[in-house]
């Protein structure tokens, strides 16, 4: 796929990477702050372990509902206004969470907290999409390795105010004070660059377009019945593709734990090793998956993340059915988190080549990707558990494996 870039106001090149890194790194760091006081909080507003999953589900909801309603505040405010809209309020939100003095008054700002979060998380990504058309290159792995880096910082940082007796309110005030800042930092030079323009790059080279995108008329104005074709597609491949992917990652964070302790008892050291080593092979991975597709292109690499998290899952099967050690269990683990690491930044980088071939604003693709990862990550707990329940902790590898095949069949054709 080919795409020229025209020049936008005076906008300095920096901004293109710049602008979605700070969305990013706030998204991460806001995330991962909250989850290391969640104890705490859950303490002060005394919500039994029932009443707290309640109002984590609601964040959830919120999310999903955020992931909706994201394109229609990125038509009205542009990508980079939404994003630092919803950015600013994501942040300041999470004080009323840390503040809020009863469950209640919790659950409510969680929900509203969780709309913003989905808002973010479509617009952040959709201004990645803008930034790498203009630039030429890829930019989604260093995108979401920076989240993961930025929530992995903000745990550790929460885990050491939460060791030193730091109030709550005091330590995300503060965090919320710096993401603000660094938000505040990207508006002055996006304003100083000149005149905002969200609109796709034009593109040069026809040729390089499937014949759909060659009718006469532009892709961005395409007409009902053409675009009604082309999302019937192209778009349930991505979304089956983001749905089997949550079945990949959250199981992956969430369950491996449990599987080394119960499945293989594990001790409690090795077991707590789990989510962290899969969580390192998503960092890994997505450093270097930029590189990774401007040398080898993006459906190889597709077909790599893909096969990595089969062949790991199947070898993590085996190594439950002899009853072995489990390090060789955590070696699987690790390799499952190296597979999936591409998958998301790929999905949500699929807004880029399908916003040129077929018109689709990046801000639903984007929009189609969080809703079903989020969709996902909330049923995903649900089926997991019967499963292990009835059949044994190895069904933890049994859907991360079949996760990891439905992405294997799903994701070279979302990402091509």
């Amino acid at each position: 796929m080919a795409i020229g870039v025209r020049t936008i106001g005076n906008r300095p090149g920096l901004l293109d990477w710049f602008a979605p890194a700070v969305a990013f790194a706030v998204n991460g760091a806001m995330y991962g702050t909250l989850l290391t006081r969640y104890p705490e909080i859950a303490d002060r507003t005394q919500a039994s372990e029932t009443a707290f999953g309640v109002v984590l589900f609601a964040s959830a909801l919120g999310g999903l509902v955020g992931s909706l309603v994201a394109p229609a505040l990125v038509r009205a405010r542009g990508d980079f206004g939404a994003t630092l809209l919803a950015g600013f309020g994501y942040a300041v939100l999470a004080v009323s969470v840390a503040w809020a003095p009863e469950l209640l008054f919790l659950g409510l700002a969680l929900l509203l907290m969780g709309v913003l979060d989905g808002a973010h998380d479509v617009g952040m990504n959709a201004v990645a999409v803008r930034g790498q058309q203009r630039r030429r290159t890829s930019l989604m792995g260093r995108m979401h390795a920076t989240w993961s880096l930025s929530l992995t910082a903000a745990g550790v940082l929460g885990a050491a105010a939460a060791g030193l007796r730091v109030p709550v309110v005091a330590h995300v005030t503060v965090v919320t004070v710096v993401a603000v800042a660094a938000q505040v930092a990207v508006l002055v030079l996006r304003r100083r660059a000149g005149p905002a323009d969200d609109d796709p790059p034009v593109r040069t080279e026809p040729a390089a377009i499937d014949p759909a995108a060659t009718d006469p008329v532009a892709p961005g104005v395409a007409t009902g019945s053409a675009r009604a074709r082309r999302l019937r597609y192209v778009l349930p491949v991505l979304a089956l593709a983001a749905l089997a992917a949550s079945y990949v990652e959250s199981p992956g964070q969430e369950w491996t734990g449990l599987l080394l302790s119960r499945g293989l008892l594990a001790p409690p050291e090795v077991a707590a090793a789990a989510p962290v080593v899969f969580a390192a092979g998503l960092v890994a991975s997505r450093l270097v998956l930029d590189v990774a597709v401007r040398r080898f292109g993006t459906v190889p690499v597709a077909a790599v993340a893909g096969a990595t998290v089969v062949g790991s899952m199947l070898a993590g099967l085996a190594v439950t059915a002899v009853d072995a050690s489990a390090w060789w269990a955590l070696a699987a683990i690790a390799g499952a988190g190296l597979g999936a690491g591409p998958i998301f930044p790929m999905l949500f980088g699929a807004a880029d080549h399908l916003s040129v071939r077929h018109g689709i604003a990046p801000a639903r693709t984007a929009s189609i990707v969080s809703a079903l990862s989020r969709i996902g990550a909330i049923s995903a707990p649900v089926v997991v558990g019967p499963l292990t329940e009835t059949f044994g902790m190895a069904m933890v590898f049994a859907v991360m494996a079949v996760g990891g095949a439905l992405v294997l069949l799903t994701l070279p054709r979302a990402a091509h």
